[in-house]
């Protein structure tokens, strides 16, 4: 409604256009009536608050940092066209607000897991570790725990890699996050579709700290608790890097040797067969390594037997090398001592 004050100047500026007398007054003109009511009463005087005036008021402009659409279903919309474009940070603000201001919507559990994933794809590690967490607290028997367990491994494995947010951590705090992560997801869901990875990451952090034992500790833990997992040739192969890069040790044994080239054959084995995604180099490497270990201790126990006298025993273990590992460079010393126990 338009103040009185306003009211009266609109009805004097009425009557000064209109050239209305007064008491001897004089005429207003036309252009000076029309600028005495714009001063005076401005555009609210000549046409009124309109709808659109009393909704900014009330401060329900439809633009701006806090926007939302007026139905959880058009804010959902609006989010997944965000997310089809690209645009996850923003993607995933709007699927906080769905999650948020329509939290009693059949929607705002899946806005909560979907802000995680688009934070995550961002590399906003920590508020995708918020989302998680908010959806744990609310959620104690959640529709989406596999989606919620895929976010927390793909997060795990930011910290481990040092991808996104990530990246700027130090070795340690990052595995340190990770180790957490991992283990918490393994706790909540020891049976469900990505305890098999958090095993796997639990031993990959601590491989990255150069705990082997530990490391081959989850790795044989996860072969042991789920036996049908797709990851089982790749923990061979870990298993196997491990135990190479463990060595040499005091305790060393060819029985253990032995049981990391049974480990890469199975790992070459079960890729072959379904047809999985191998660091194929990774395992001949580590076979090469394997198998001039071996040499290496063969020749080791040939010398011994030089030194003892044991001339026959040296000789076999000589050509045992020569015929075992010809592409070692163990094997060209071999044939050299051979050629010397021979001229004697």
């Amino acid at each position: 409604m338009v103040p009185m004050l306003s009211r009266s100047l609109l009805i004097l500026g009425c009557h000064a256009i209109l050239g209305v007398r007064g008491g001897g007054h004089a005429i207003l003109g036309v252009r000076g009536a029309l600028a005495m009511l714009l001063l005076c009463c401005g555009p609210a005087a000549l046409c009124g608050e309109d709808d659109l005036t009393a909704w900014v008021n009330e401060g329900k402009w439809p633009r701006g940092p806090a926007a939302v659409e007026p139905t959880p279903e058009k804010q959902s919309a609006k989010a997944k066209r965000l997310q089809g474009i690209g645009d996850s940070r923003q993607a995933a603000e709007q699927f906080k607000r769905l999650g948020n201001v329509y939290s009693e919507s059949d929607l705002a559990e899946e806005g909560l897991v979907l802000s995680a994933r688009n934070y995550l794809a961002a590399g906003d590690y920590t508020k995708c570790r918020e989302q998680l967490t908010e959806l744990r607290r609310r959620y104690a028997n959640p529709a989406f725990l596999d989606v919620i367990g895929e976010v927390e491994i793909a997060l795990g494995r930011g910290f481990l890699e040092g991808k996104g947010e990530g990246g700027t951590y130090r070795l340690a705090s990052r595995i340190r996050k990770a180790t957490a992560i991992f283990q918490k997801q393994y706790d909540l869901d020891p049976q469900g579709r990505w305890a098999d990875d958090a095993l796997m990451g639990l031993g990959e952090c601590a491989e990255a700290l150069a705990d082997y034992d530990t490391a081959i500790k989850k790795y044989k833990e996860l072969l042991e608790k789920y036996p049908r997992s797709e990851l089982r040739a790749e923990v061979e192969s870990h298993i196997a890097s491990c135990i190479n890069k463990r060595e040499p040790r005091p305790e060393y044994t060819e029985s253990e040797t032995d049981d990391v080239r049974r480990r890469i054959q199975q790992a070459k084995e079960e890729a072959e067969a379904d047809n999985a995604d191998l660091d194929m180099a990774a395992l001949e490497e580590n076979e090469r390594i394997l198998g001039e270990r071996q040499a290496r201790k063969r020749y080791e126990q040939a010398q011994f037997y030089i030194k003892n006298a044991h001339f026959r025993a040296a000789e076999v273990y000589f050509e045992l090398i020569k015929e075992r590992y010809p592409d070692s460079p163990w094997a060209e010393k071999a044939k050299r001592e051979l050629e010397q126990l021979r001229r004697r």
